[in-house]
């Protein structure tokens, strides 16, 4: 338990906004009967905007453009690059957000960096819990009732796929990748992809998908215009 508060916080204000945060609050964990860890195909993520938790300030370096494959499952790909030379992109300061709103999750898929914070809210006026996984393993990596104000925080420093559910509503489904890459973006529902600001050179690319005959990875060189065809021939 200790090394699971370590890493985790509870953050609540009485003030309006669900995404208001304050001090001095203590994280609490909550024993839910826990059953199907692993989501099921949930539904289709609409009107979610790409992940730019990995991603350099935008007009540095070259924009790379291509596509993924589509949508599988509900769910969308993800494109990481990681550069063979070794050079480092800071983890950005900022939490990601995800929020449980609507009966979903939003978004469907976040990507982060292994060392950087997570908010997880409740913008619905429901009781909700967040329960996130170990994809691997299975193993939980915690259990919480969300607060209807404030936020839950967790920094995951492994990289990895984790699995989110609610045991409250079983059809709510999500995934956090987290990982080491430089540059990473979350595709479009039909596959498509932009990356800003990655300097030129060679990168291993990493293509994750729900669907596991969709995963690749393979290594590429950037230059001028370059435009990647992610998908996988096997």
């Amino acid at each position: 338990m200790a090394s699971m508060l370590d890493s985790s916080r509870l953050v609540s204000c009485s003030c309006s906004g669900l995404r208001s945060v304050c001090c001095g609050a203590a994280a609490v964990i909550v024993g839910l009967s826990v059953t199907g860890c692993s989501p099921a195909a949930g539904p289709a993520n609409t009107a979610v905007p790409a992940s730019t938790a990995a991603a350099p300030v935008a007009g540095k370096g070259l924009t790379v453009r291509g596509s993924a494959p589509p949508v599988a499952g509900g769910f969308r790909a993800v494109v990481l690059l990681a550069p063979e030379d070794g050079h480092a992109v800071a983890v950005p300061d900022a939490p990601e957000t995800m929020d449980q709103f609507g009966l979903s999750f939003l978004p469907g898929v976040l990507v982060v960096r292994a060392g950087q914070e997570v908010a997880f809210t409740n913008g619905d006026d429901v009781l909700h819990n967040v329960h996130v996984a170990e994809s691997a393993t299975r193993e939980t990596v915690f259990n919480i009732a969300t607060p209807i104000a404030g936020a839950y925080l967790h920094t995951f420093e492994r990289p990895g796929t984790y699995t989110v559910a609610c045991n409250v509503h079983p059809a709510m489904a999500a995934y956090i990748l987290v990982t080491d890459a430089s540059y990473v973006a979350v595709a479009e529902r039909d596959g498509r992809f932009e990356l800003s600001g990655v300097p030129p050179g060679r990168y291993r690319v990493t293509v994750w998908s729900v669907d596991a005959v969709l995963r690749s990875e393979r290594q590429v060189e950037i230059g001028a215009e370059t435009e990647l065809r992610l998908h996988n021939e096997g």
